[in-house]
C-alpha cells in the first residue's frame, strides 16, 4: 500500500494543482524538496497543500459518509453499489478505494509537513496543525475500515509492506495525538480561518473516546469523552440561531470549531472549484432555464428524514430546524426564496410535512402568494406535483420537483450564480459545538445517566426551540434521532449508525433501497483489493466476511 499511496512531497503537491486554494498555494514541484521546503514560502505551500486534502475528502460525493443510511437514498439517479449492501459490493468497489487512497495521500502530506517542520523551531504551530489533520484522517479511516496500517513517519522511498494496526490501537493513537494537541501552546485556542486549533482537538478527542468506548466497554472512555467535550465548549448555551448558522452569514462563527474553508476570491474557477454539499440531498429540479439550483438527484431525503422531526415531540412545528433544513416552498426560481420579495413571489409547490397537513388552508390564507400552490404531501401516500396520489418513494425516484430539497447548505452568493454542482463556496462544517454536546449526551447515555444526557441534549434543543427532552426518554435511539435533526448531511451518519450498532435496523426500516437485513460485514468497509495486492502485509487480513 505504501508503495502506491506514500509519495514524495513534490509528487503529492502536483495532485492539488487546480484544487485552487486552501490558503494560497504556490506549487513548485520541479524544485528539490530541501531547496524549497527549507524556505518559509515553500514550507507554507506544503502546509497549505495538506489542508487542501480536506477539500478532496469532503468537497465531492459523500457516498461513504452519508449513503446507505436511514436518511438518504436513491433519487432519480441511483446511488453507487457501496450504498446498497448487495452481492455486487466487493473489495474492488471504486468509491471505497478512492476514499481509502485519498486519506493515505492526505496522511502522506501531513507526514511531510511534520518532517520538514521539525527542521525549524518557528514551524511548531504548523507541525501541530498537521498532526491534528493526520489524526482526523485516521479517525475517518478507523470508523470506516476498523484497523488500518499506521504510517506516522515520512518516507522518501517506496516501502513494500506494512501491517494493519488494530482498531483499538488506531483509536489509541488518535486519542494520544488529540490529547496532546488539546493543550499545545503551539496552537490557538480557537480559529475561524480553517486552521486546526485546541478546541477542535478537544472535540475530536471526545469523539474518539466515545467511539473507542463502544469497542472496549470501558466506562472510563465515556467519562473522559465528557471531560474533553466540556473542554471544547460543551455545556454552555448555543447563542447563534440555527438559520443564521446555516447561511452564508454563519461562516466563521465561533460555534464552528473546525471547517473546510472556501473563498471565491482565491479560486481559479468559481464554477468548478467549490464543493458539492448544496447539490446533494435534493431531488431533480429541472434544467438551468428554470432558475433552480443544479442538484445531483442522488442521496434524496427519505420520508424518515422528514418524520424524524415528528419524533420525540408533540409539537414538531416548533422546531425551527425543519424549515432551515428543507425548502418547503418552491417558487418560479428556487432562489426566489432568499430574495426580499419572497412573501410576494408566487409559491409553485408547497412540500407539506405530515404534521402540517391539517393546517394547509391556514397556510394558504396567510399570504396571497400561496393561493395557487400545489400541495405536495410528504406522506407514505399523498399528492404529488400533479395532485395525484402517489407514494413518497415514487416522488423520490421518478418525479421532477418530487420531494422537498435540502436548503441547509445553500450558498446564496456564488452557489446561485452558477448552474453547477461544484460552485458552492460555503464552508463545510466538520466540528461544531452542537455535536460536541451530543457527544457528551451519548456518553452519559452509555453511563446510564439520563438526567445529564437530557441536560446536554436540551442545550441543542433549546436553540432549536424544540420541546425539551426528559431524563426518562434518554436512550441511543433518542440520541440518533437528535443527531439526524441537528447534523443531517454533515458527514456523520454512517459512522453514527455503525458505532451504535444500528445500521441494519435503521436502514432497513427507513431506506427504500434496502429491503432486508444488512449483513454484519457491512458495518466495516472492505480493505480495497488494490491496496491488498500492492501491500503483501495485508494479505489474509481482510475485514470479516469480505
Amino acid at each position: 500500500m505504501k508503495k502506491i499511496y506514500i509519495l514524495t512531497a513534490t509528487a503529492l503537491l502536483t495532485l492539488f494543482t487546480g484544487c485552487s486554494d486552501f490558503l494560497n498555494q504556490d506549487l513548485k514541484s520541479d524544485i528539490p524538496g530541501a531547496d524549497y521546503y527549507g524556505t518559509a514560502e515553500g514550507f507554507e505551500s506544503l502546509s497549505n497543500a495538506a489542508y487542501s486534502s480536506l477539500r478532496t475528502i469532503y468537497g465531492g460525493d459523500p457516498w461513504l459518509f452519508e449513503g446507505g443510511t436511514d436518511l438518504f437514498a436513491t433519487g432519480r439517479t441511483s446511488v453507487p453499489t457501496c450504498n446498497l449492501y448487495s452481492n455486487a459490493y466487493s473489495a474492488a468497489e471504486e468509491n471505497v478505494q478512492t476514499f481509502y487512497t485519498n486519506h493515505y495521500k492526505a496522511i502522506s502530506l501531513t507526514n511531510e509537513v511534520i518532517y520538514w517542520g521539525e527542521k525549524e523551531a518557528s514551524r511548531a504551530g504548523r507541525i501541530d496543525e498537521a498532526r491534528g489533520l493526520r489524526a482526523l484522517f485516521y479517525l475517518n479511516l478507523v470508523q470506516q475500515f476498523g484497523g488500518v496500517p499506521m504510517i506516522t513517519e515520512r518516507s522518501a522511498t517506496p516501502i513494500t509492506g506494512i501491517a494493519r494496526s488494530s482498531a483499538t490501537d488506531v483509536y489509541g493513537f488518535i486519542i494520544s495525538e488529540m490529547g496532546a494537541l488539546s493543550t499545545s501552546v503551539n496552537l490557538p485556542e480557537s480559529a475561524t480561518d480553517g486552521r486546526f486549533n485546541r478546541k477542535s482537538a478537544y472535540h475530536y478527542l471526545a469523539k474518539a473516546l466515545l467511539s473507542r468506548g463502544y469497542l472496549t466497554n470501558n466506562d472510563q472512555d465515556y467519562r473522559d469523552a465528557i471531560t474533553a467535550a466540556n473542554a471544547a465548549g460543551a455545556g454552555a448555551a448555543l447563542t447563534t440561531s440555527f438559520p443564521t448558522l446555516f447561511s452564508n452569514a454563519g461562516e466563521g462563527n465561533a460555534e464552528v470549531l473546525f471547517s473546510v474553508v472556501y473563498n471565491v476570491a482565491t479560486v481559479n474557477d468559481p464554477k468548478a472549484d467549490g464543493n458539492k454539499q448544496q447539490a446533494h440531498f435534493c431531488d431533480y429540479l429541472d434544467g438551468q432555464e428554470k432558475g433552480h439550483k443544479y442538484t445531483s438527484s442522488t442521496l434524496t431525503p427519505t420520508l424518515w428524514m422528514h418524520e424524524v422531526f415528528n419524533t420525540n415531540t408533540s409539537s414538531p412545528n416548533l422546531d425551527i430546524r425543519y424549515e432551515s433544513t428543507f425548502m418547503t416552498e418552491l417558487r418560479q426560481s428556487y432562489w426566489d426564496y432568499y430574495d426580499d420579495n419572497k412573501n410576494t413571489s408566487a409559491v409553485t409547490y408547497y412540500y407539506c410535512p405530515s404534521w402540517e397537513i391539517e393546517n394547509v388552508d391556514a397556510w394558504r390564507a396567510a399570504l396571497p402568494s400561496r393561493a395557487n400552490a400545489q400541495v405536495v404531501e410528504m406522506l407514505p401516500m399523498g399528492t404529488n406535483i400533479n395532485g395525484d396520489e402517489t407514494s413518497y418513494e415514487t416522488k423520490m425516484k421518478e418525479d421532477v420537483y418530487g420531494v422537498a430539497s435540502f436548503r441547509k447548505f445553500d450558498d446564496t452568493e456564488n452557489g446561485r450564480t452558477y448552474f453547477s454542482t461544484t460552485s458552492s463556496m460555503r464552508d463545510i462544517y466538520l466540528a461544531r459545538l452542537a455535536e460536541t454536546n451530543l457527544i457528551a449526551a451519548e456518553a452519559y447515555v452509555k453511563l446510564n445517566d439520563g438526567t445529564n444526557a437530557a441536560r446536554y441534549i436540551n442545550i441543542v434543543r433549546n436553540r432549536a426551540n424544540a420541546t425539551l427532552a426528559t431524563a426518562s426518554e434518554m436512550n441511543i435511539d433518542y440520541i440518533l434521532n437528535e443527531r439526524a435533526r441537528e447534523l443531517a448531511g454533515e458527514y456523520h451518519r454512517f459512522a453514527d449508525l455503525t458505532r451504535t450498532g444500528k445500521l441494519s435496523e435503521y436502514a432497513k426500516a427507513h431506506n427504500p433501497d434496502i429491503n432486508s437485513d444488512i449483513d454484519s460485514k457491512f458495518n466495516l468497509r472492505p480493505i480495497p483489493l488494490a491496496a491488498m495486492e500492492l501491500n503483501p502485509a495485508l494479505e489474509g487480513d481482510q475485514n470479516p466476511k469480505w
